[in-house]
This record gives C-alpha cells, structure tokens and sequence, in this order.
C-alpha cells in the first residue's frame, strides 16, 4: 500500500491564485471588448458656411492702343502712370537737343531722400502686397517689384513740372516739344503688345504665353515712331476666364436666375459683383467677366487670377457621420389635437370600437419632429399600420398606411447625458461636413452631439 501511495500524484490548488486567474481573464476579455468597440466621440455644433467657387486666371480685354513718339528726341513726361489725361492735355515732352535730359540727371543726383508722400505710397504697395500674397501666386512678388519701380520713376516725371518754368527759362521753349492727348483717357507707360487683343482672338495659346509688361520709359533718345506710353479709352474693361466645361455649365445654370456673380481678385482680395456670361469658343468654354469701374486699379495687369463664388451657404456646421435616420408617420397635420392640460397640439385620438360595438377615441401623446402646411412628422407608441385616427369631432378619419412611414435626417443630442435625436434640415454637404439651418433644425449652436451616430443607439445613457 505504501508503494501505491507513493505513485499518486496531488494537485493543491490555492483559493487566492484560482481568484487572481478569473480577474487576470476577466480583465483580458474586457480588454479585448473594448478594442474592438467602437470610441464613443462628441462633437460641439460650430457655425460655419460653404463656399462653392470657381478659381481661373482670365485676360483683360479693354479699348487701349499704344501712342508713338512725334518726332526723334528724349522723352520725359507730364504726368504719372495711371493719370487720367483730358483732351488736349499735355502727356509728354520731347528733348530734341538732350540739355534737358542732362538738368534733370543733376536735379535727381541731388534729391536723396524720399518725401513723406513717396514714402507712403511706396508702403501702401507692399500692404497690397502683403494681404494678397500667397505662395500658390508668388508672380504677385515680381508685379509688386514692377509698380514699386514705376510709382519711383513717377517721381522723376514729376521734377519736370516743378522745374518747368526754369528750364524755359534756361534753355528757352525751342529745346523742347509738347505733345497733348488726342482724347481724354487714361495713361499708362507699360506694354505687353497685346494691347489690340479681341475676344475672338482669345484662344488656349494667349494663356500659356503670358507676356510680360515692360515699360516703354528710357532715358535714351527715341526715335519718331517708338511708342512712349499706351492709351486707355473709357472705364469699361472685360476679363475672360477659362472655366472648363464642367463650370461653364455650372455658370450656365445660374445665369438662368441670376446673371451677377461675387468676384475676388487674388491679387489684393478686393471683392466686387458684376455681370457675367457664359462662352463657347474654338471648342473651350468661358466666362466672360463685365466691369464699369476699377479700371486703374489693374491698368497695368494683363492676366488677372479671381474666385468666382457660385453659393455661400450659412448655418450650423456638423460632420457627415453625426447624422441619423429615424422612421416616423407623416399624418396630415389636421389630425394633431391639444391635449387636456396641454397647450400644444401633440395629442393624437386613436379610434377604436369599444365591447358595444360603439367607436371611441382614446388620447395617445406623440412626438411632433417636423410640420409644414400639409403635413406632420411624428411618433407614437401606438401608431402602426391601419390604426384609425380622428380628429375630436369624429367626423374626419384618416388609416395609417404603410406609405405613411418615411425617414427624417438628424442626429443624437447628448447634452443631458443621453442621447436624444434631434431633426436638422441639411441645405449643403460637402465632404465630410455638412451645413444644417439654424431655422429648421432642432440643433443650436454649441450643442454637444454623437460624432459617429452608429455607435449609440436613442436612448442610450452617454455620462
């Protein structure tokens, strides 16, 4: 017997350890459960909009031709780049013998400071600058570079007038010769040569050249012919924007209600409205921009880049994952009644025939969501298919059907705690967001809702 009990093997299992191993499996499967699940998330309601625009770069079309030098000589002018000029009114003068030109270096030599004045124009341009920059349109950098260039050299031209009177008296009104506007407009010292470009003549190829403007000022003699400054006639201009054929039926759309649009040009974020139209030209598709004002503010630029803003819709901004639908009966709204101690009309009378065989109402409550003139969206515990209801006088009755049923948009509210579905009226979706109205959703702003609705069910206690 000893023998045998020696061979026996005994297993003393601990109480305390044989806990310990139920804990350490409990909190693994926990573990296990809660990665798997999905993260409960809440998002507060933000007031937003969306903006849906159209970007392009178009070419200015304006009634503008070049003006060439009267006879040979060295050129210096009257007025400053950007002047408007009446008819008859001097624009240039023309140094024949070139003393002129040689009293004006000195004069210049000798002003080495910059007027109050000078200086801040010169610091208005690099506001403009400033504001409007982006790095997506770095040329904006060299058009600064070329008006600060300019603006300098208007200083220059603005001596000869100051020292007019001294100059015919030093070398007498023979030296020079005065040339006058043949019409009033305005005047501008910097050319692309596209200055007689036509609608018709805008093509694909106009957008890939991009000439540059230069300026037409030297202070080396010109020769009769040479044009000295370009001319620009009345205050109507056109820009001329490739769309692509998705916008310019996008365009065209629009223009059946409404044929102004809002433009923002990126080069100083001025935002204006005008006209427009839509065009269809040697197969490429165009928006033809119509202006009447603001002519000088972009004389001197031949392509202009602008967001053409389509829509802007305002509301309440929400993610895309945070809406829900909820099944509800859409009764006509004649058959919403008050209740007993109730002013509003949320009550509904149920028609029901009672064990004498008599029709009765019973008063059941409903959750009203939504009503229009016709209609109410509501819930009911006791509403269902071919349930009769009455209105109180029992004289009008409407059957639930199957059709009746239909799904409303909205998203669980959790700012007691629990979520509660609340209806929201969506004007705009774009992407992963959404814009909700203020007027017709039953969201405000700063309310705390469910990120991703599949994750709760109504009801469902949050915090």
């Amino acid at each position: 017997m000893a023998g045998k009990e020696k061979g026996k093997l005994h297993i003393h299992i601990n109480l305390g350890t044989l806990v310990f191993l139920v804990i350490v499996v409990y909190l693994m499967a926990y573990m296990l459960t809660y990665i798997g699940k999905d993260k409960l998330a809440i998002y507060e309601v933000s007031a937003s909009d969306i903006v849906d625009n159209i970007e392009g770069t178009g070419v200015i079309l304006r009634q503008e031709n070049l003006v060439n030098a009267a006879q040979d000589g060295y050129i210096n002018y009257y007025v400053q780049d950007g002047a408007m000029v009446n008819k008859n009114g001097v624009v240039y003068m023309i140094d024949t013998t070139g003393e002129i030109q040689d009293y004006l270096k000195k004069v210049l030599e000798k002003k080495n400071t910059m007027s109050l004045d000078e200086k801040e124009q010169i610091i208005e341009k690099l506001k403009i600058f400033s504001e409007g920059y982006t790095d997506n349109h770095f040329s904006l950098s060299y058009e600064t570079q070329n008006d600060i260039n300019n603006t300098l050299l208007d200083y220059t031209d603005a001596m000869l007038t100051e020292h007019k009177a001294e100059l015919e008296e030093k070398y007498g009104k023979d030296s020079y010769v005065e040339v006058t506007s043949a019409q009033e407009g305005l005047v501008s010292f910097v050319s692309d040569g596209q200055e007689n470009l036509k609608q018709s003549q805008v093509s694909e190829e106009t957008f890939l050249s991009k000439a540059k403007m230069s300026d037409l000022r030297t202070n080396k003699k010109q020769k009769a012919g040479s044009p000295v400054y370009r001319f620009i006639k009345g205050q109507d201009w056109q820009l001329m924007v490739p769309v692509g054929q998705n916008g310019y039926n996008r365009l065209k759309k629009r223009a059946e209600d409404n044929s102004s649009i809002q433009v923002t040009f990126q080069k100083d974020n001025f935002t204006t409205t005008t006209s427009y139209r839509c065009l269809k030209q040697n197969g490429k598709y165009y928006v033809i921009l119509s202006f009447d004002n603001y002519i000088q503010r972009y004389l001197n630029q031949r392509y202009l880049s602008v967001s053409l803003t389509l829509s802007e819709t305002n509301g309440l901004k929400i993610p895309s994952s945070s809406l829900v639908k909820k099944s509800v009966y859409r009764i006509p709204k004649s058959f919403l009644v008050h209740g007993g101690n109730s002013a509003e009309k949320d009550q509904l009378n149920i028609m029901e025939t009672n064990k004498k065989g008599e029709k009765v109402l019973r008063q059941t409550s409903a959750i009203v969501y939504k009503t229009n003139d016709k209609y109410a969206y509501v819930v009911s515990k006791d509403l269902k298919t071919a349930i009769i209801i009455s209105e109180t006088d029992k004289q009008k009755i409407y059957t639930i059907k199957d059709s009746d049923k239909v799904e409303i948009l909205g998203v669980y509210m959790v700012n007691k705690g629990y979520a509660v579905f609340a209806l929201v009226d969506m004007v705009e979706r774009n992407g992963d967001y959404c814009i909700v109205s203020t007027s017709g959703s039953k969201i405000e702003l700063y309310d705390r809702i469910i990120l991703n609705s599949d994750t709760v069910k109504e009801g469902q206690v949050i915090y």
